[in-house]
Order: C-alpha cells, then sequence, then structure tokens
C-alpha cells in the first residue's frame, strides 16, 4: 500500500509541474500579445517586454516541461542544453551573416554591371 501512495505522490507531482508550466506559459504568452496589440508603450519598450517574457518562457520550459535544474545530478543534462544552444546560435548568426554578405556583394555587383 505504501508503494502505491508514494507513486500516486510521483503522478500528482508531475501533473502539478506540468499544470504550473502551462498557466506560466500561457501568462507569459498573453502578456507580449497583449502589450503588442494594445500598444501600451513604445516601440523600444515593447521590444523589451517581448523578449525578456520569451527568455522567461524557455526558462519555464527547461524547468517545468524539461524537468532540468542546476543541482549536481543534472549537470551533463545542462551542459548538453547548453551545447545545443551554442550550436543553434552558431547555425542561426552564421546564416544570417553569410547571407548579409550575400546580398552586399550582390547589390555590389550588380551597380557596377550598370
Amino acid at each position: 500500500m505504501n508503494n502505491i501512495v508514494i507513486q500516486n505522490y510521483k503522478i500528482y507531482q508531475e501533473l502539478k509541474s506540468y499544470f504550473l508550466g502551462f498557466i506560466f506559459s500561457l501568462i507569459l504568452t498573453i502578456i507580449p500579445f497583449s502589450v503588442v496589440f494594445k500598444r501600451f508603450f513604445n516601440i523600444h519598450i515593447t521590444f523589451f517586454i517581448v523578449i525578456m517574457c520569451a527568455v522567461i518562457q524557455c526558462l519555464v520550459h527547461v524547468k517545468y516541461f524539461l524537468h532540468l535544474s542546476f543541482s549536481v545530478e543534472h549537470v551533463w543534462n545542462i551542459t548538453f542544453l547548453i551545447f545545443t544552444i551554442l550550436v543553434i546560435f552558431i547555425i542561426i548568426f552564421g546564416s544570417i551573416w553569410i547571407m548579409h554578405n550575400l546580398n552586399h556583394h550582390f547589390i555590389y555587383h550588380n551597380h557596377n554591371i550598370v
């Protein structure tokens, strides 16, 4: 009987984590949409609010849905997560850099032809 109680408690804790994560994600999605649609602030403050909500929402997803923390038992998971973020950062900004340079050279060469 004790095993069943412990197992039910673990299921309850996991469902509670998912529910809290969903509520926080919903709030952190509604805030930027309402700030942008209602135009409460100028463009710089709106941009800052949207970026901050996005960063906080990433942390909420890591905590509540991926169940990662900065404890000793999750060191390798956090390491792999940071490495993945770094690779994605390199791919995205490397692609933007390459496209910008291609666009710059395309425009430069087309003006010399005319």
